[in-house]
């Protein structure tokens, strides 16, 4: 196998001598990246405004786990994004609808956005003519019943 830096023949045209320059994975994370992990863990949406050229590496989001619901957005900013402060000028952060949030919320109550946007309502209280047709009652769902001793 040829080292990854080398000139490599292009596939699709290989009887007519052209070569294709593969193109070099950057060890750091891109804006996009880096969003998506966040959205991944934390369950919400968040959007960088970037300080200085955009060729700088970003470091990946270490965190394991999602932050306390319990916490407010500015403990989460100020503890789990200490790693981007001098790479980043602003962040913001959305709302399940899609809009920045106005205000510092506790991070359960900014998920539950997320929620509400998907299902309609955070109630445990509905009627059965309330439910939105993309939630499955666990009555007439299909599936191998529990085996869970009662």
């Amino acid at each position: 196998m040829a080292h990854p830096r080398q000139w490599q023949p292009d596939e699709d045209r290989v009887g007519s001598g052209a070569y294709a320059c593969p193109v070099a994975r950057r060890p750091g994370l891109t804006i996009t990246e880096l969003q998506e992990q966040i959205f991944q863990r934390e369950g919400f949406r968040v959007s960088f405004e970037r300080l200085g050229a955009a060729k700088d590496d970003l470091p990946p989001y270490a965190f394991p786990v999602m932050a306390p619901q319990g916490w407010k957005v500015s403990d989460w900013q100020r503890i789990r994004l200490s790693a981007y402060v001098l790479l980043f000028r602003g962040v913001k952060v959305y709302r399940g609808d899609g809009e920045p949030i106005a205000r510092d919320v506790k991070l359960g109550h900014l998920r539950d956005t997320y929620y509400e946007a998907e299902y309609g309502t955070l109630s445990a209280d509905v009627t059965p003519s309330e439910i939105p047709d993309n939630v499955v009652r666990i009555e007439t769902a299909s599936g191998k019943p529990s085996s869970r001793k009662r």
